[in-house]
Parts: C-alpha cells; structure tokens; sequence
C-alpha cells in the first residue's frame, strides 16, 4: 500500500509538472530555455546515485554536508557571472588575460570528457539494474555500444537532430527527477504517521579521509558553468539570473533528497556502491526502481548527447584543440576517451576524478575574475575569489573518490 500510495503521488507530481513545463508559454519563454540549460547540467539523477555514499559518511549530518556542497557551488556561481560580465567583452582579444582563459578552456574540454563517461556510466548502471543484467561485463558492453553510436551518429551529421531531441525532453527529465524526491518524501511521512522508530542511532564520525572522499562528490553540483557558454542565445545578465535560479532550485531538491533517504539508509546495512540507491527504492516499494530507471533514461541520455554537443561547440568555436577542427572530429575528440574512462572507472572513481578536473577549471575561472578585480580596484570580489579558487583548489589536490 505504501508503495502505491508514495509512487501514485510521484506520478502525479511528474505529469503536473512536465504538463506545466511544456505548455507553449513556458517553452518559448527566453527565461525558461536559459534557465533550463544549467539545470539540466546540473539536475542529472547522478546525485540520486550519489546520496547514499553522504549519508553513508556522514550519518544524520548528510542533508547539512549536502547543503554545504551546494553553497559552495553556489558561491563559485559568482566568479562564473563576474566572468560572463567582465571577461566575455574581451575574450578572445589579444589580451594576456586570455592565456588563462585558453588553460580554463582545456581543463574544461578534459572534464567534460570525463563528465560524459560518468553520466553513461549512470545511465548504465540504473538501466540494467532493474532488469536483473547489471554486470561488470553488461555494463562495459553497453557503455561502450552507447557512446560508440553517438561517434557514429557525430560523424554521420545527425548529433543536431539528437541534441534537438534531448532538448525537448529536458522537462520530462526535470519532472521525473522531483517526483523521485517526492516520492521519498512521501514515504517519509507514511512511516512516521504510522509510530515507526526514526531515528535508529548511527555510528559516523567525518574524519579527514571522510571529509576529503565528501568534497570528492562536487562533480555532483556543478552544470551551472553552462551558463557561460550560450551568449550566442542570450543576453549576459539573463544568463546570470537563470544560473543563480537554477542553482537555487537544485540545491533545494537535492537537500530534500538527502533529508528523505536518510532515514531509510541508516536502517538498511549495505556498503556503497553505483546501485546502493536501489536497495534504499525497494524499502519503499517495487515500482520505485523503475520510476528511477524512467528518470535515468530521460534525464542521463540528455545530459550525455548534451553535454556531447556544448563541448563540440566549444571546441570548433575556440579551438581549443589545434586550428581548423571541424565538427566531426570533435565527437571523436570527446567520445573516445570517454570510452576508456568508462572503462577503467567505476562511478564514484569518475566522480572523484570529475570534481577535481572540474574543481581546476573553476580555480582558473577564479584566477580569471580576481585578475579583473584587481584591475577594477574592486577589492571585496577580490577577497572572494580568492577564497574561492582556495576552496577549488582544496578540491583538485585532497578530493578522493568513495
């Protein structure tokens, strides 16, 4: 009964939602598209994936170690829209500022490979689990077959028609993930109406191992670095406000995430691992695996063909990789390596591995707008970048994977 109860609500959140999101006001409106770009990035259901391992490290502390997460992503939000402000207008201009600004391009053309093979390894991991064929064989079969056929559909000239497509989707994807969360909640509520024990004692303690495997998960929250890299749609301060909105959102579902699960994690004995989450979804019925699965398909296969397609933008734009790259050989650039990343990482190593290589770029967009606001005599974002590329850096060196 608990189960019908939680996922009939959940599917009732999920088509409200998606019905709103795709009336045609909401589509068209210019906010909308330029919000939804971050919050795809970063609402993929890889957190979902993500969250057992907190509350397996931080016990009861988990929704407090998420939210901590979520604000420092937030607060390097800010050198993101400094940098759409002041360093967009000379971007590209003989400028030796721009000497940073290349390194920043390369970190990120390296993390976003990395990216892509963590979120096929998601998708993966949540699409055979539920069919009972999850294999370290199965998974690098698969993997390898998905990301192969984008190289294929990339060199065939068809990626366009694709990355339309995972466009489209986005709302669904969005409304999937928060009927996941509601979900959760729901059957947080029916378990204590019903007098049953809370809050069994857990036994954690975030020693600096801890501590450093938790500040390994920012791959987690970031996306909103996307924001950065669609001027050629939207205005600057549009882009800004919808980054900071998306932040926001994110940051509120995937503390009620961590708020939900907790309860139900701390009385399930298991070890982490890609499909912990699935263990915690059978306490609350049969059906939730599948909504999960419903979700990943949506919401991962997006992210992938997306992300995918902003980087290949990226490189024929900026030539990050050597003159003249044409589009086709970007998707070999990007999906190449990703293969062997899949390959050799299981999630939380990709994870890991992410947030450092993401967490680099964000140093050197740090570095960039404190060298701006030293020019400006704007000494108070200058004592914030600084603090903020010494919270990125602490990342890159001491994050570990789970």
């Amino acid at each position: 009964m608990n189960d019908l109860v939680a996922v009939g609500v959940a599917l009732f959140v999920l088509a409200g939602l998606a019905w709103m999101l795709y009336r045609p006001r909401v589509q068209q409106s210019t906010k909308y598209q330029a919000m939804v770009v971050p919050l795809s990035n970063i609402m993929d259901v890889g957190f979902i994936i993500m969250s057992p391992a907190i509350v397996l490290l931080a016990g009861y502390g988990a929704p407090l170690v998420m939210l901590g997460i979520c604000l420092v992503a937030i607060a390097t939000g800010f050198a993101i829209a400094y940098n759409i402000r002041h360093y967009e207008p000379i971007e590209g201009t003989d400028d030796r500022i721009n000497v940073v600004g290349h390194a920043a391009r390369w970190a990120l053309s390296f993390a976003s490979v990395i990216n892509i093979a963590y979120y096929t390894l998601v998708l993966v991991t949540l699409a055979l689990w539920p069919l009972d064929l999850y294999s370290e064989r199965n998974l690098a079969i698969v993997g390898t077959v998905l990301l192969g056929g984008l190289i294929v559909v990339g060199l065939a000239g068809g990626m366009d028609r694709l990355n339309d497509l995972a466009n489209k989707t986005t709302a669904f994807n969005i409304s999937a993930v928060v009927a996941i969360v509601v979900a959760f909640g729901v059957y947080n509520l029916q378990e204590a109406l019903g007098g049953g024990e809370m809050f069994p004692p857990v036994d954690t303690v975030i020693d600096a191992e801890a501590f450093r495997q938790l500040i390994g998960l920012f791959a987690i929250v970031q996306g909103f670095e996307a924001a950065r890299y669609i001027g050629a749609r939207f205005a600057g301060e549009l882009r800004i406000s919808t980054m900071r909105l998306a932040q926001v959102i994110s940051s509120v579902v995937f503390v009620a995430l961590l708020m939900f699960v907790l309860i139900l994690f701390v009385q399930v004995e298991t070890d982490f691992s890609g499909s912990s989450i699935f263990i915690v979804a059978d306490e609350v019925g049969d059906t939730m695996p599948w909504l999960i699965l419903l979700a990943a398909l949506g919401s991962q296969t997006s992210a992938i063909i997306g992300a995918t397609m902003s980087r290949s933008d990226m490189l024929v734009s900026h030539k990050v990789v050597q003159r003249n790259v044409s589009r086709r050989a970007t998707f070999l650039i990007l999906l190449v390596p990703a293969i062997a990343i899949f390959l050799l990482a299981d999630v939380p190593q990709a994870v890991a591995l992410a947030s450092r290589v993401f967490a680099t770029y964000f140093v050197l967009q740090a570095a960039i707008a404190w060298i701006l606001a030293r020019r400006r005599g704007n000494w108070a974002a200058l004592a914030g970048f600084t603090g903020i590329g010494a919270m990125m850096a602490t990342i890159a060196i001491f994050g570990l994977p789970l």
